[in-house]
């Protein structure tokens, strides 16, 4: 049960966040304490498929401990999973390290992983959450053009796109449009100034890369792990400065629920992934006719040695 003060919290976090965002052990993993209701675990996701998958990966390895796992998948973004964390709707949910940060604390201008990896734990702290270690994997978002933008205007980088004058448009995530890394970030870091923005609202999903392919946009702010990516021989513009934040996989979670067998079990999962193998992931969720993330995940985890 939630103390009060964890109550008032919840009650605080879920009207400054909308505001915010608007603007293998050898311990028997049966002994999971006295009482029977700390082996219950809610896990969320986010409106992705990936996070979806990811959301069974984690979840699967608990159960394999022994624990028992609820899910509440695709309930949104951080105005809607913050709060529910905090107040114990959900337990646990994958996170992206860099949106995390920003998410809590939209004034921070930290990027790197090191740097945002430091910085997250003493915030999230006040919030009554925490996050485990963060995986290699990145499941972030890039700013792509398609091949045909890239060589008729010599962009390869964010920083090409100032000599264009705005004559371009950009979609992505209506929240991007005021982020620190949006607009005002552009223009500050790259001198890149003056173009059109569209918001689509799929996480850079197959909207925005459809708005890419024909045109409706000409650089589009698209997750790094989609496979259009690849199928379309889309340009990730570099990003030498580092506007763009680290977004490494990160369980969060409410402290209350957090454990040392939690955190190991889960560690050890986030030190398997890598990028690369997100990817492949997404490959294997598209490809299939009647995807689901729940065998995606067992098939991953099968292969990496969490399931017998």
């Amino acid at each position: 049960m939630k103390s009060p003060t964890r109550s008032v919290v919840a009650g605080i976090l879920a009207i400054g966040i909308a505001g915010t965002l608007l603007g293998c052990s050898n311990g028997n993993p049966l002994d999971l304490g006295d009482s029977s209701s700390d082996s219950a675990i809610t896990i969320g996701s986010q409106g992705t498929p990936e996070s979806e998958m990811l959301a069974q990966i984690y979840g699967q390895v608990l159960v394999q401990a022994g624990y028992t796992v609820d899910y509440n998948l695709a309930i949104g973004e951080r105005d809607v999973f913050l709060p529910a964390l905090a107040s114990g709707t959900i337990d646990l949910v994958p996170d992206y390290a860099g949106t995390l940060l920003y998410g809590v604390r939209p004034d921070s201008r930290s990027t790197s992983t090191a740097d945002v990896i430091a910085t997250l734990p003493p915030v999230l702290d006040s919030l009554g959450l925490r996050i485990l270690s963060a995986s290699e994997a990145e499941g972030g978002n890039a700013l792509v053009v398609t091949p045909q933008f890239s060589v008729s205007n010599n962009v390869v980088a964010i920083g090409d796109l100032a000599v264009l004058n705005g004559a371009f448009t950009l979609g992505a995530n209506p929240e991007f449009e005021t982020s620190a890394f949006g607009r005002s970030g552009l223009e500050s870091v790259y001198g890149v100034s003056g173009f059109a923005f569209t918001p689509i609202d799929d996480n850079g999903g197959p909207t925005t890369v459809a708005e890419l392919l024909n045109n409706s946009v000409q650089v589009a702010d698209v997750s790094v792990t989609n496979p259009a990516i690849v199928q379309n021989n889309l340009v990730v513009l570099a990003d030498p400065s580092d506007l763009l934040p680290a977004q490494n996989v990160v369980p969060l979670l409410d402290a209350d629920v957090y454990s040392a067998r939690i955190a190991e079990l889960l560690n050890a999962v986030s030190a398997k992934l890598t990028t690369q193998q997100l990817v492949a992931l997404n490959q294997a969720y598209a490809a299939d006719s009647r995807p689901f993330a729940k065998t995606v995940a067992t098939d991953w985890l099968t292969a990496n040695g969490f399931l017998g």
